[in-house]
């Protein structure tokens, strides 16, 4: 008999532990899903359909409601906080933000996303004299200055490494003498400064030498502003539009003057390539750094107590001698898988 009230004890224990499981179940199903705001400059360019895909594709595994705000170019701190501020407005659990240009971004990013979990993309902030997050192990010997409070400062990044990029357009110039001119989008985005930084320090222990540093300002043609400096024998273009567009200015003999390297996330760079126009070109893994993004974001609102990590993204590698669209696409469309 006491065998029997038992097992009836140890049943109806599991049915109720079944009942509530499935009860949970039915529940679950009805809480929204949670939503993260994608804070991009000119979200609708053509640069960022790979990043884009990859915050989708993640968005939709883990189970949250990805919104990339429609935005022109996003040129100050002030435009990107109007568009926090927005976003705030409606109801948003975490950003997912490419910091703009300037040493304010920071601050202004910190005190509107203040209890809420957000992570930078492509980009770190911008402190105006250093280059302090993001570095990999060789290269932090050359901040010394930089201290463990700024490094804790700033927010978790994914994007890939600029200083390598740098390095690498660097050395597709190669050691033969040239005069180098670079363009480059923002005086004040991290980005470039490592960049530049890259590029310098391979360039040094060579003949080349850079000529001028162009910054790209609003408003402004690409092609007039640099067709108005001294001729070079070598563009480094680190804006994937400025790129596109002297590339396309070359192609119809517009501009033709110099061998032209650059950073591109687009298939229009890829084509430029493989018609000659562009002598070297560096391609981030864009749809890692928004498929990652994502990840830890949906690890930050899943476990309350959980820091969000920066992680360094993959770039691809195409010079000219060696490039075929057919050989390499398998490769390049990887990005937009």
């Amino acid at each position: 008999m006491k065998k029997n009230k038992i097992t009836f004890l140890v049943l109806e224990t599991i049915l109720l532990v079944l009942a509530l499981f499935f009860v949970l179940k039915i529940f679950d199903k009805n809480v929204p899903e949670k939503r993260v705001a994608v804070i991009l400059s000119e979200s609708g360019d053509n640069r960022w359909d790979s990043l884009i895909k990859g915050l989708k594709q993640a968005a939709d595994i883990n189970g949250l409601h990805m919104i990339i705000c429609n935005t022109d170019k996003i040129d100050s701190t002030e435009t990107e906080k109007e568009i926090i501020n927005e976003q705030k407005n409606n109801d948003i659990d975490a950003f997912i933000i490419c910091p703009a240009p300037g040493a304010d971004t920071e601050k202004m990013i910190q005190k509107q996303c203040s209890g809420i979990p957000y992570i930078l993309i492509m980009d770190e902030f911008y402190n105006g004299t250093q280059l302090i997050n993001g570095q990999s192990s060789d290269r932090a010997s050359q901040n010394k200055a930089t201290s463990e409070s700024a490094k804790k400062s700033l927010g978790a990044v994914i994007g890939p490494d600029y200083y390598k990029i740098g390095t690498t357009l660097g050395k597709q110039i190669g050691k033969k003498k040239k005069t180098v001119g670079i363009v480059a989008d923002w005086r004040e985005s991290a980005a470039n400064r490592q960049m530049i930084k890259g590029l310098k320090d391979v360039l040094k222990d060579t003949e080349n030498e850079i000529s001028w540093c162009y910054y790209r300002q609003k408003g402004q043609d690409i092609c007039e502003s640099v067709a108005q400096k001294s001729d070079v024998d070598a563009l480094v273009v680190l804006d994937s539009k400025a790129l596109e567009e002297l590339g396309e200015k070359s192609e119809q003999g517009t501009y033709s003057k110099a061998e032209i390297y650059g950073i591109g996330s687009s298939e229009k760079a890829i084509v430029l390539l493989d018609d000659g126009v562009l002598n070297g070109l560096i391609v981030p893994d864009t749809y890692s750094v928004g498929y990652k993004s994502v990840e830890e974001i949906a690890q930050k609102l899943n476990r309350r107590f959980y820091r969000i990590k920066g992680h360094e993204t993959d770039i691809k590698i195409f010079s000219k001698p060696i490039f075929s669209l057919d050989d390499n696409m398998e490769r390049f469309m990887y990005s937009y898988e």
